[in-house]
């Protein structure tokens, strides 16, 4: 389904900078704007405290930044919003023990309380954002309240997809 919103190139050039480390990009906050996605907001490692400890700590607390962030933003998760976020963590798989793992993941947040037209532009635009960024080269996540959110829920999903 076509939204005819379009992807400004600035969210790519971001992103880039992010999945190639450069920078020390930890995540970013896409919005629509009119009729494009556009950046919202770039956050640096240097812009969070405790980002040096994030393999001993799964990323808990630069992760629990971006949820902040993205609910201050979102008026208390009331709007809709895109994020990109490089997550550290460490896991034990089977055969190769424990390792240190960073994976970006695309959290597509669409609030239960967010107006209905506005969460139908931000899923049928959700593609369009995908592709622009590459779509593989991060893990998608859709949310609909704060509770997905959870650091919690995220490592557990990520730690079962990472450790087969």
């Amino acid at each position: 389904m076509s939204s005819g919103i379009v992807v400004n190139p600035e969210c790519f050039e971001k992103f880039q900078l992010l999945a190639e480390k450069k920078e020390s990009l930890r995540y970013i906050i896409y919005k629509i704007q009119g009729h494009e996605i556009a950046v919202e907001s770039v956050v640096t490692d240097n812009q969070l405290s405790g980002a040096e400890k994030d393999y001993e700590n799964d990323s808990k607390a630069t992760y629990e930044a971006l949820v902040n962030d993205l609910k201050e933003r979102t008026n208390n998760f009331s709007d809709c919003r895109y994020a990109v976020f490089d997550f550290k963590f460490t896991t034990v798989r089977p055969g190769a023990g424990t390792s240190k793992l960073d994976k970006i993941i695309f959290i597509l947040l669409c609030p239960d309380c967010a107006p209905v037209k506005q969460k139908m532009v931000y899923a049928s635009s959700a593609a369009a954002i995908q592709a622009s960024l590459g779509a593989g080269k991060f893990t998608m996540f859709q949310v609909s309240d704060e509770a997905e959110l959870a650091h919690k829920e995220l490592l557990d999903k990520l730690s079962d997809k990472y450790n087969k």
